[in-house]
């Protein structure tokens, strides 16, 4: 059966492509369905929101209103066409530098960073399972990096010059194609349908494919349509598919570098070690957990007396988007988390309020059970306040960072936290952790494109030589070197995975550079939008 035109307006039979962050146009033939869909479209397009709509409780305040996180003025209304008729999209468009300066635009220009590297994401656009492979050309076996199942995508962080093939997954001696790294193009496209120059042999490939896979791939060719004018509007490739709606949680504005926002919780800081029997593991669940405003904090009487804690939030890098929370974590909490993910101490708290030694702790203080150890929520109550803690300084309801009851936010399709478990991380002298990018590529099955969203780090100890985080690509007018943030207990580094308007950031590049003498401690906490995968 004949399948529309991949290229140009198609004929009036086919669907028309929505977009993430705004309203929806349609092409002509299209125009009296209108009615019939706007109600649709609302409810497609308020899901952007509902999350933020109960973001964080109500005692909980923030320097930002409502408005002014919807507002972001680096966001812009792009036209595009993909062949539907004129259509618009909300898209992040990076400001000038010198506006990060707080000087006219023009007035700097940004350095070119040292680190040359960039994301590298492959396409498959054939309804075959093909494995990717990075080449080291030097006639040795390719490294494989990935199996990609028909229609999904894969990637990894790459350098120009770097070579990659594929193969079928059941058959590594024939190669399907070649790709050479060449910035700044980051998506690259396996299409095995479309004959270049060959109108009759396209057709013939397309004739093969059923529905489902006609619309697989047309969704990719659509994809790869928009790419190429988002990237002539805002200078970055869309390394999503589209559409992919804005994220449905609120971003922290980052307009100059050493802007400072504030917030506030109830999730005050543990000064006072409870008793192991006072903190237990957490047996409630769902709607259970919740905490009205009006209740007392869990083992308040252990914490600071203050009614809140005020967070501030100063930025480090406006591109991307990278934020310094000081003593995000009290010195009791630190010495918390050693010692149920390590069993020791790294050293006395000197916090005012600190109830001293605890000789039953420090019997185990020479034992490290693990290097890569998973902390979960349910773990006991300090662990808890953390989450609670972190979601105020996210604006996100807490009740998306545990599993749910199934009328919270009954909205999503699952009841899953959004949160991944706190990872502890430890390098030794030498250790190091490279360039990378947190989020990754959900599977094509998966509309809503779940992934990474906003990555919170935890600084256990400090004092060590080398061991910064390092964001080796963030836009600056004053040094082609990296930005690097040095450890400090207690403190917390927030970065984002996602741009306002859904694409992920390929500039929130990081690492953590190596330790030449000493050891470092940290913890992640990983948020994911819109769901968990």
């Amino acid at each position: 059966m004949a399948k529309a035109r991949i290229e140009g307006k198609p004929s009036c039979s086919h669907r028309s492509k929505g977009h993430g962050g705004g309203g929806l146009f349609h092409s002509q033939c299209l125009l009296p369905l209108t009615v019939a869909l706007l109600s649709l479209l609302t409810i497609v397009d308020s899901r952007l929101y509902s999350a933020s709509a109960t973001s964080s409780s109500e005692t909980s305040q923030c320097s930002l209103s409502e408005q002014e996180f919807r507002n972001d003025p680096a966001v812009r209304t792009m036209n595009f066409d993909l062949g539907y008729g004129p259509q618009e999209f909300r898209a992040y468009a990076q400001p000038d530098v010198s506006e990060f300066y707080r000087e006219p635009p023009g007035t700097r220009m940004p350095r070119r960073p040292n680190f040359n590297g960039w994301a590298a994401k492959f396409v498959n656009m054939s309804t075959q399972r093909i494995r990717l492979f990075w080449d080291p050309n030097d006639g040795r076996p390719g490294s494989p990096m990935s199996v990609m199942g028909p229609f999904n995508s894969a990637g990894t962080a790459s350098f120009p010059g770097h070579a990659f093939y594929l193969t079928p997954a059941s058959d590594e001696t024939v190669v399907l194609a070649r790709f050479v790294m060449k910035p700044p193009q980051a998506v690259y496209y396996y299409d095995p349908i479309t004959v270049e120059g060959d109108a009759e042999a396209t057709q013939a490939n397309l004739d093969k494919l059923t529905h489902a896979e006609f619309e697989a791939y047309q969704e990719h060719v659509d994809s790869r349509n928009f790419g190429k004018q988002y990237f002539d509007f805002t200078g970055r490739e869309y390394l999503a598919i589209y559409p992919r709606n804005a994220p449905s949680h609120k971003i922290w504005r980052a307009d100059y570098f050493g802007q400072e926002h504030w917030v506030t919780t109830r999730e005050t800081h543990y000064i006072d070690m409870p008793h192991d029997d006072e903190l237990g593991h957490i047996d409630k669940v769902g709607s259970q957990r919740i905490l009205e405003d009006a209740e007392p904090r869990l083992l308040e009487q252990y914490r600071s007396p203050e009614p809140v804690l005020n967070m501030t939030l100063k930025v480090l890098s406006c591109a991307p988007r990278a934020f310094e929370i000081s003593n995000f974590l009290s010195q009791t909490e630190v010495d918390h988390i050693m010692y149920l993910t390590t069993g020791m101490k790294l050293h006395r708290s000197t916090t005012a309020g600190d109830s001293g030694p605890d000789p039953d702790r420090d019997q185990s203080s020479e034992t490290r059970t693990s290097l890569n150890t998973w902390v979960y929520r349910e773990k006991d109550t300090i662990i808890d306040s953390i989450y609670r803690r972190a979601a105020d300084l996210l604006r996100i309801d807490e009740a998306l960072l545990r599993p749910r009851s199934a009328d919270e936010h009954a909205h999503l399709s699952s009841t899953r936290s959004l949160a991944e478990a706190l990872q502890l991380v430890h390098y030794d002298p030498g250790q190091e952790y490279t360039a990378h990018h947190d989020f990754g590529y959900a599977d094509f099955s998966r509309k809503d494109q779940p992934a990474r969203f906003a990555t919170l780090l935890l600084y256990l100890n400090e004092g060590m030589e080398g061991g910064a985080t390092e964001f080796p690509r963030w836009v600056n007018a004053d040094t082609p070197t990296g930005l690097r943030v040095e450890p400090k207990v207690g403190n917390a580094v927030l970065f984002y995975s996602q741009l306002p308007d859904g694409n992920m950031d390929d500039w929130s590049h990081h690492a953590a550079l190596p330790v030449r003498k000493g050891e470092k401690w940290l913890m992640n906490l990983w948020v994911w939008d819109p769901e968990y995968n």
